[in-house]
């Protein structure tokens, strides 16, 4: 049976590997001008991925331990990135607004890094802010 705190860790490894992965595919985007730099598919799949790990190993530790891994903490976690994230993504459409009107993002490039960017933003702010609050 997983500890409270195991089902913590894997939970913020795999939703920081999944916003990473994200990130890189956005950057990658924005670096070759490609609306898909890597299969399209993967941001994709390692979200579902993440999904299925963080619930198997939810179960894998039980209601007990999972009640203890989502606690106030987590809620105050999830919300603040939520907050955060919703204001980044509003900042995205002025930013590739910009470089759209000005001919240095083609469309399909930008509508692929702000989907990705969304996402990633998200995860990595939820990461940033559970890992703090170990700290």
């Amino acid at each position: 049976m997983l500890s409270s705190e195991k089902l913590s860790d894997i939970r913020v490894a795999v939703l920081g590997l999944t916003g990473l992965i994200c990130l890189v595919y956005a950057c990658l985007a924005l670096f070759y001008g490609n609306p898909d730099p890597m299969p399209f598919w993967i941001p994709g799949l390692a979200g579902l991925a993440s999904a299925a790990i963080i619930t198997i190993a939810a179960r894998a530790a039980g209601r007990k331990n999972t009640r203890r891994a989502v606690d106030e903490g987590y809620f105050a976690d999830s919300h603040r990135a939520q907050r955060m994230a919703y204001w980044v993504a509003l900042l995205l459409y002025p930013i590739f607004g910009l470089l759209l009107s000005f001919g240095w993002v083609a469309p399909g490039v930008a509508f692929a890094a702000m989907g990705t960017l969304t996402g990633a933003a998200f995860l990595l702010l939820f990461v940033w802010f559970d890992l703090r609050g170990r700290l």
